[in-house]
């Protein structure tokens, strides 16, 4: 098989895998927390993983709309806060819930109580226990263990709530004083804290909020791989299949292979952009300015370094020194960006447990080879000129003979 169709084969597959790996993020509760819920007759149960892995159980009963619900999560501070709350507006957001907060106190207590949270709080106003409009009972804040914390109450909802269409919103916090949970962190754990669901089934009816979660991961999953991983092999195959060590000079192998990794790379890595350009547009109420920047860095550069595959100035043109030259410096400047904001990007995720080791050892891997055929270059250099002084000492000494029997 030749290189163009093997790379053509690989990139594609590694792109359809990326694609596949774009599941729905349906998690079932934790064991411990399945068990408590059962004993208190609370049939359904949620748990959101990717947003600070809060526990949401529940039971409804049609007849009375009694809702009985615990809320549950890690709070692994010495203060730290839990809230949960339903949103009457038209979206589940974090301004205009009717909250339940409990509120872990530095002298180890647990209180809770309710909170209307308005649009002030986003200009710093304090937020402090107010009457709500909910008709809520038995609210109680507790812990299972050390750690692990959970909110109950019973609420009796009004016939105005679509039940089968409610927002209900969570939030974890780690910093309270007294009564008060203060800002909580602005990480995307944080911000996915909000749903749109239907109490009768638990089905989730936020496709928007699942799409931007779907659409992250298909944005770090497509960049690491076109970005970070097919790019760099293109630059090894243009660097060391060329003269050296491994020779693909029939038939221009190399330079074919190059640019299929190239424009593959680019292709993905493209996609991978696309979607963080709309994860940008779509966001209302946070940004990432500088691995935004750096992402349209990487476009810019890697869309004319693509280009370059094409308007490359002959080689017999006095300009083909200049271009080889600004060519393989972008080149490598570019993976030097890419690889800062592959990790940025990691850091956003929140997935530097899972994904920064993966590609640690992907970057270990190629700077591995980089550097095994480096040494292999410079010991056939080594070789090469040892084998070239050589016969310059052969030649010298044929033209000293001659030149003696000249003279003789």
């Amino acid at each position: 098989m030749s290189p163009f169709y093997l790379i053509f084969l690989i990139s594609n597959s590694i792109f359809l895998l990326s694609l596949f790996s774009i599941t729905i993020h349906a998690h079932r509760c934790s064991d411990d927390f399945w068990s408590e819920a059962l004993s208190r007759n609370l049939t359904l149960c949620k748990r959101y993983e990717h947003s600070n892995g809060v526990e949401f159980a529940w039971n409804l009963e049609n007849n009375t709309r009694i809702l009985q619900v615990m809320v549950g999560a890690a709070l692994q501070s010495e203060t730290g806060w839990l809230a949960w709350g339903l949103n009457f507006g038209p979206e589940p957001r974090m301004v205009g819930t009717q909250a339940l907060i409990g509120i872990k106190q530095i002298n180890g207590s647990f209180l809770g109580d309710k909170y209307n949270v308005t649009k002030y709080i986003k200009i710093e106003c304090k937020l402090l226990p107010s009457p709500i409009d909910l008709n809520v009972s038995k609210l109680r804040f507790s812990s299972l263990d050390l750690q692990y914390h959970i909110i109950e109450a019973t609420i009796h909802l009004p016939q105005s709530v679509n039940v089968s269409r409610i927002n209900h919103v969570w939030q974890v916090g780690k910093v309270a004083a007294g009564m008060e949970p203060k800002i909580h962190d602005k990480t995307l754990h944080n911000y996915d804290g909000a749903e749109t669901i239907d109490l009768g089934t638990g089905k989730s009816l936020s496709i928007r909020a699942a799409k931007r979660h779907h659409a992250r991961t298909a944005h770090g999953i497509l960049n690491i791989i076109g970005w970070g991983v097919i790019l760099p092999i293109g630059v090894i195959i243009a660097r060391y299949f060329k003269k050296g060590p491994i020779q693909w000079n029939e038939h221009d192998q190399w330079k074919h292979a190059h640019k299929t990794c190239q424009t593959f790379g680019y292709i993905i890595g493209a996609t991978g952009w696309g979607l963080g350009l709309w994860l940008g547009i779509s966001s209302k109420y946070y940004s990432f300015p500088k691995h935004g920047a750096f992402g349209i860095f990487i476009f810019t550069f890697a869309t004319l370094q693509t280009l370059a595959l094409r308007l490359k100035p002959k080689k017999d043109d006095e300009l083909h020194i200049y271009w080889s030259i600004y060519h393989h410096s972008l080149g490598y400047a570019l993976l030097a960006v890419i690889c800062v904001n592959i990790f940025k990007g990691i850091k956003i995720m929140q997935e530097d447990d899972k994904w920064r080791p993966v590609y640690i050892a992907v970057i270990a891997s190629l700077t591995f080879i980089f550097i095994v055929f480096e040494i292999i270059n410079w010991l056939q250099f080594k070789v090469e000129q040892k084998i070239e002084k050589k016969d310059d000492i052969r030649r010298q000494m044929k033209i000293d003979t001659q030149g003696n029997s000249t003279t003789s």
